[in-house]
């Protein structure tokens, strides 16, 4: 499972290494979040190219080179070559200390991956499954699009098939954590519901949690600490200042990075907040406002997709495609014919009638009934899902 974190980005320096259609859908999100951002890559995509040209962006027409990543409070490492992007995460997470980094569709060389968003411009919404199924992940994204009349970052920056500039919207940039073994404090004079609810989530993220009271915590409990949430902003900010008694704050030898971080009296003073959330299994769901008027809505809706989301079957179906998914992407060599498969597979129905169905995936019918493989899961019937994968993925290898 992966930690929910809505990420504040307002002027923040962000490193985008990469300069095609997943570059830019990386560049939009951050745009949208207030980013100040950098694009290092030879070749651009045609909207980012206009981002540059119009100054939204910074366009550095070269490949990465070492010390590109010093400075930066997030990375992004999106180009085509592996060694580049391995290079990136090493320099930027591993010599730099910079706790924010992502090598796209490498999870080990990433302390973050993306979400699936959707939003109206007031309340934002994003889906993750914890990388086990992406294919689900999207289906959920396009029936919230349609059913909230609302829009997904893909679609942006593009008005008659020509590029449009990106205003910064105010949005917190949506992100999940990956925590596992990462050291994590937490700092609380008594454990409030909101703290335990936070210290909950980072123990089921596999996260190495220190939870003590702000007198008793010292400067050696965050100098090499990933993130830290506090009741109270200043039990953090007196380790950062430069004024006695901790005067020269954190030691930045040994931690050139500073630790991300969570204020639950002064949200919009830490670099990330905790989402409300939907949670079935790997299956997360998280609802934001962007501002104060839109906050009873956002409960509303929350209301409603955890009537929707929660206990109805979707992360034990989640969780049995993740079962799957390394023997599919070992037996398919690209990942188009990778999605193609997985759309197969969760699509078909079977059916006596000559006219064919397509799975609903039980978001625009919850009482369907069929037989597919959505169905069969839900309802604990694992060795006819499994049967029935196994036979449709025969079928596909085949026709290779």
């Amino acid at each position: 499972m992966f930690y929910p974190a809505h990420i504040n980005l307002q002027d923040r320096k962000c490193l985008v290494g990469g300069g095609g259609t997943v570059a830019e859908r990386k560049v939009v999100a951050m745009l949208l979040s207030g980013g100040d951002v950098t694009v290092i890559s030879p070749d651009a995509t045609e909207l980012l190219t206009f981002l540059a040209n119009i100054g939204t962006i910074r366009w550095q027409k070269r490949q990465l080179k070492s010390g590109d990543t010093d400075g930066y409070f997030l990375v992004c490492a999106a180009t085509d070559f592996t060694d580049i992007n391995s290079a990136v995460f090493a320099e930027a997470h591993d010599k730099n200390k910079i706790r924010l980094v992502n090598v796209v569709d490498v999870i080990p060389q990433c302390t973050f991956a993306a979400a699936s968003v959707v939003t109206d411009g007031e309340i934002l919404l994003s889906i993750s499954t914890s990388g086990k199924s992406p294919a689900t992940s999207r289906r959920i994204r396009e029936h919230l699009e349609e059913t909230l009349h609302a829009t997904s970052l893909y679609t942006l920056g593009y008005e008659d098939g020509e590029p449009v500039s990106i205003a910064n919207q105010g949005l917190p940039y949506p992100v999940y954590l990956l925590l596992e073994n990462r050291p994590c404090v937490v700092l609380c004079a008594q454990k409030t519901p909101a703290i335990e609810r936070r210290v909950s989530l980072l123990r089921q993220c596999g996260a190495s949690v220190l939870c003590m009271a702000p007198d008793a915590a010292k400067p050696h409990h965050l100098e090499d600490v990933f993130l830290v949430i506090a009741d109270q902003s200043s039990a953090v900010d007196r380790f950062l200042s430069t004024n006695p008694p901790y005067q020269g704050g954190i030691d930045q030898r040994r931690s050139k990075g500073t630790f991300i971080r969570e204020y639950l009296d002064a949200p919009d003073a830490g670099t990330h907040f905790t989402p409300d959330l939907v949670i079935d299994n790997n299956l997360i769901i998280s609802v934001s406002a962007r501002s104060s008027t839109s906050i009873d809505d956002a409960k509303r809706l929350h209301k409603e997709l955890t009537n929707q989301f929660e206990n109805n079957g979707y992360g034990a179906f989640i969780e049995f495609l993740g079962s799957r998914r390394a023997e599919i992407l070992k037996a398919f060599p690209t990942p188009k014919k990778r999605a193609d498969f997985f759309e197969v597979l969760i699509n078909t129905v079977e059916t006596n009638n000559t006219q064919p169905q397509t799975c609903c995936l039980g978001l625009t019918n919850p009482e369907c009934s069929a037989e597919c493989l959505f169905n069969w899961v839900r309802h604990g019937k694992l060795e006819r899902a499994n049967t029935f994968t196994s036979k449709r993925l025969d079928k596909a290898l085949e026709g290779c």
